[in-house]
């Protein structure tokens, strides 16, 4: 998405630093996306380079927020202003559009959430990082293998005629079984609706029991593309859902605008010419506390620029150290 913006006005950038993709934004005062960016996670290092180059501007960035995953870890490397949890994040993203949500759906590539809210106000939020079978993973592994483009298999499953029951609280039960499938002659429509279903099945397994759900819904995150999955939803919970225009930029867009809604007097961020610099890391175990915290060291141009990874302050002096101004 592109709109204007005026010659003077500063922007802000906003980063989601997931573990199977990274995602950025580019936004204005008036939080109007200028640009967007979604890259696959071929290493945190190279592909925050590639989503910088990608939003890349002349204007004057007034500030940049980070979350996901690997948020500490990112903002060390280029100077974050703000880390914000992705539950926040979500949220304040999805009030924005929809201010009177009361249940967002989020599923993520090895994730999912469910954030439940009252009066624009968090509830409830429930995550799940332990278990495959309710994410975009599963999706991705089982359309790999039927040979089906990740972005058709929404609309090849609606075209399912027939229920067809999956083992979906498992990702590789649930592949072996398609496969068994597929050599049984079953058509894929059929297969692909029972991953869905399943898939759904298993994320309402593993986050709703026992909690009341209520509308209106939304359902975000890159998966919202599929609209087999929203069936699936709607399916379950007869019900209608809401999917936001950029579904799979929840993240980065939320963070942006706590970005903007603390205005920074200046930022951190050093820059795009990062896009040209030498990153290396290098990691060891501290011996300052029986936890033996995974530290990592971050060198820009073989210069020490930060640690993340300690959980105490016994390691490192602090969680995040950065040892140039």
């Amino acid at each position: 998405m592109h709109f204007s913006v005026e010659e003077e006005e500063k922007v802000y950038i906003g980063i989601d630093c997931g573990s199977v993709s990274i995602k950025g934004v580019l936004i204005d005062n008036n939080k109007n996306i200028i640009k967007s960016t979604y890259r696959k996670n071929y290493g945190l290092i190279e592909t925050i380079k590639s989503v910088l180059k990608d939003l890349e501007t002349t204007e004057e960035i007034k500030g940049i927020g980070i979350t996901g995953s690997g948020r500490e870890f990112i903002s060390t490397l280029i100077g974050g202003d703000k880390i914000e949890s992705e539950i926040i994040a979500h949220y304040i993203a999805t009030i924005s559009m929809f201010p009177d949500v009361r249940t967002i759906f989020d599923i993520g590539g090895e994730d999912c959430k469910l954030i439940q809210v009252n009066g624009k106000i968090i509830t409830n939020f429930i995550m799940n990082r332990d278990c495959g079978g309710g994410t975009g993973a599963m999706i991705e592994s089982i359309a790999n293998r039927m040979n089906v483009p990740l972005d058709d298999i929404g609309d090849i499953a609606l075209k399912s005629k027939k229920k067809i029951a999956l083992p979906s609280k498992c990702g590789v039960f649930c592949q072996s079984s398609v496969v068994s499938k597929l050599n049984k002659g079953m058509n894929k429509p059929d297969i692909l609706m029972g991953v869905c279903r399943g898939l759904i099945g298993n994320y309402f397994a593993m986050l709703s029991k026992g909690v009341k759900l209520e509308p209106p819904y939304v359902f975000q995150g890159a998966t919202a593309k599929n609209k087999a999955l929203l069936y699936c939803f709607e399916e379950e919970l007869e019900d209608k859902v809401l999917v936001p225009k950029n579904p799979d930029l929840m993240g980065a867009i939320g963070v942006a605008m706590t970005t903007i809604e603390e205005q920074p007097k200046t930022t951190n961020f050093k820059g795009f010419n990062l896009i040209n610099s030498k990153f290396d890391t290098k990691t060891h175990f501290g011996n300052g506390c029986s936890n033996q915290c995974e530290i990592t060291q971050i060198f820009e141009n073989k210069e020490l620029i930060g640690y993340i990874g300690n959980r105490c302050e016994n390691c490192v002096n602090v969680k995040l150290v950065k040892t140039r101004s």
